[in-house]
């Protein structure tokens, strides 16, 4: 029997295990708070309608390192330093989107669309915004991070 089959079915398990799983990866992309044709509508974690930008701006793989972290106001976030790919793609969107949201999606689902008010660097704090990020958010971000 070759290797080659045995090797493609068992990256396709171990996909569908990190599916079932929910550690899909973290994906970043532009966002617009009016409609955008082929751009999908979504709901944000406050409820206000989203439309989000068919393809990827940053993903998992542009995370170098990322820890928990609490707040001095208590919510708990997590901080990441970025690739120096990553920091490059980052500089660009948020030079692109400068006072328009962008889409933060974990497993599919948008969990938080900050609105970008300057430059973005090598190091970021995702806040989850008010009220901080849940601690399954948390578990399946540095999860999602470890599995790239």
């Amino acid at each position: 029997m070759s290797r080659k089959p045995f090797a493609i079915i068992w990256v396709g398990v171990a996909l569908l295990a990190a599916v079932i799983n929910g550690q899909g990866p973290l994906e970043v992309r532009a966002a617009a708070s009016t409609a955008v044709t082929g751009w999908r509508q979504m709901v944000s974690p406050s409820g206000s309608q989203l439309w989000v930008a068919p393809t990827n701006s940053l993903t998992s793989a542009d995370i170098e390192r990322a820890e928990a972290r609490k707040m001095p106001n208590g919510d708990s976030a997590v901080a990441v330093v970025l690739t120096a790919d990553g920091a490059k793609k980052m500089e660009a969107l948020a030079a692109a989107r400068t006072n328009e949201p962008i889409a933060m999606l974990l497993d599919g689902k948008l969990i938080w669309a900050p609105i970008v008010r300057g430059s973005i660097g090598k190091e970021a704090l995702l806040t989850g915004g008010p009220g901080g990020l849940t601690p399954g958010e948390i578990q399946r971000l540095l999860a999602s991070f470890k599995a790239r």
